[in-house]
């Protein structure tokens, strides 16, 4: 084969590597880092600089991306821990992935990228069941593919935090494809089935950001597919959120352990230090504090824990200290004040308002988005490795092929 026909053939084997990422969003990252170096390399083999860095030059969101980086980076000015800001800067990387992302992917190709991540959460999925049946019905079973760190975990790779957002957007891909996509009899019990064992799974596993984004994620299906009667879609929204809330608490003693400890947590948390939700309320107020002192640029990138542990010794001596406040939005104002929030706004917002085309991602590239808003308030979830390149995928692949500008 000649250099020039190894060439043409690139874009193609690339894509193809590219559903590959896709396929690690909810196992492990290390393959991706595999997968997105050999893209990178063929990617260089292929040439065509200047057409393909025209075409990245042109994209609003290829300037959006690495400018967050920029900001984190920005802030290392400022740090004094420069051994811990290096750590966190390194959390983001996948934001300078972008790029390469959005070059390789190609438009005619997403149906492609979404069945990989749906194949690879299917996969998770079945784990997942035979792990809870193994640890709740039938002990004696051999001990199944298990994430090591809560005992009550259920999913084989990776823990509830990483593990719910990426099944809280499966679900809705699931639930898209049936009632916009599904072509046949076969296909929609195809993908009506693996709603609802995606939803079933959200319910054992635990994850209670997941659990939230996928419940905002399934109000926006109803409202994507009753856009003309609104008031019929707040009321199927409403249905559908309640109706599975009340299954899950009444369905699953699980579930409902968790929903009641969340519950009185968030009532007794001043007399109940270091419970989960406890400490959430804790490092809000204190992030808070934290940026109250430091509005305009934030304490950088690498010194929250250090102030952190500083202000909780003021005002809240018996709780667990924190390196992140587990809240993005706080997690970019402590670290970087205004042009943090600003850099933060654009990467979750703008892909939100911005205008596409009406070219059967357009439902898809606000739902996206809408997840990650939402399980934003809960974590931090833009410096969490299989969260924030799944965001990064799925942006670039959504957004490829649209005409810049639109």
């Amino acid at each position: 084969m000649s250099l020039a026909q190894l060439r043409e053939r690139i874009p193609l084997v690339n894509s193809w590597l590219l559903a590959a990422v896709f396929f690690c969003i909810p196992v492990q990252i290390a393959p991706a880092y595999v997968l997105s170096a050999a893209m990178l390399a063929l990617w260089t083999i292929e040439g065509r600089f200047g057409e393909k860095l025209g075409e990245l030059a042109r994209e609003p969101l290829v300037w959006v991306v690495p400018g967050y980086y920029g900001v984190l980076l920005l802030s290392m000015l400022w740090t004094d821990d420069s051994s811990w800001g290096w750590q966190m800067v390194q959390r983001h990387k996948f934001f300078l992935l972008f790029p390469l992302y959005f070059s390789v992917a190609r438009a005619e190709h997403f149906g492609r990228y979404v069945a990989a991540f749906l194949a690879s959460i299917a996969l998770c999925e079945a784990l997942a069941f035979y792990n809870w049946t193994q640890l709740y019905l039938w002990p004696g079973l051999p001990e199944g593919i298990r994430v090591d760190k809560n005992p009550d975990d259920t999913a084989p790779f990776v823990d509830r935090i990483f593990y719910t957002p990426a099944l809280a957007l499966a679900g809705y891909l699931a639930g898209h494809r049936l009632l916009f996509d599904a072509n046949g009899t076969r296909e929609r019990i195809l993908y009506g089935a693996l709603l609802a064992v995606t939803t079933l799974n959200l319910l054992i596993a635990g994850g209670r950001a997941g659990m939230v984004g996928f419940l905002a994620l399934l109000a926006l299906l109803a409202f994507q597919r009753l856009a003309r009667r609104p008031v019929v879609a707040a009321w199927v929204a409403s249905a559908l959120v309640v109706g599975v809330l009340i299954g899950g608490y009444y369905g699953s003693s699980y579930f409902r352990k968790r929903v009641d400890m969340a519950a009185d947590q968030v009532v007794h948390y001043e007399e109940r230090p270091n419970t989960s939700v406890g400490l959430r309320i804790v490092y809000t107020l204190n992030a808070l504090r934290i940026y109250a002192e430091h509005p305009l640029l934030g304490v950088g990138i690498g010194d929250y824990p250090r102030e952190y542990e500083r202000m909780n010794a003021l005002h809240t001596p018996g709780w667990e200290p924190a390196w992140n406040p587990h809240n993005q939005y706080l997690q970019m104002l402590t670290a970087a004040g205004i042009p943090g929030g600003l850099a933060l706004v654009l990467v979750l917002f703008y892909p939100l308002l911005r205008r596409g085309p009406p070219d059967g991602r357009e439902r898809i590239r606000r739902a996206v988005p809408v997840l990650m808003i939402t399980i934003c308030l809960f974590e931090s979830y833009l410096l969490r490795s299989n969260i924030s390149m799944m965001y990064m995928l799925f942006t670039a692949a959504l957004w490829r092929g649209v005409r810049a500008g639109r």
